[in-house]
């Protein structure tokens, strides 16, 4: 089972980082595109843009359904106040 849910962040890291770098290549395309006045290129990336965004986005959702957030931890526990 504990196998399975890190192969599972494994997969989770690698998508969101693809995703991730797919977005800003887009991102850096599409000004490129407007200023050539290429319209259907910068249609193109835009789209491909929004659905990487919405890709990593769902990424990271998964990434912290299966990552625990750290817990805080007392130094020092207060004792007393039980001692009374």
């Amino acid at each position: 089972m504990k196998v399975a849910v890190k192969a599972e962040q494994d997969i989770q890291y690698l998508a969101t980082f693809v995703h991730g770098v797919l977005g800003c290549s887009s991102r850096t395309w599409s000004p490129y595109n407007v200023k050539r006045r290429n319209w259907l290129d910068v249609a193109a990336h835009s789209a491909a843009m929004s659905y990487d965004i919405w890709a990593t986005a769902k990424h990271l959702d998964a990434w912290e359904r299966l990552t625990t957030p750290p817990r805080i931890a007392l130094i020092k526990p207060i004792s007393s106040f039980e001692q009374n």
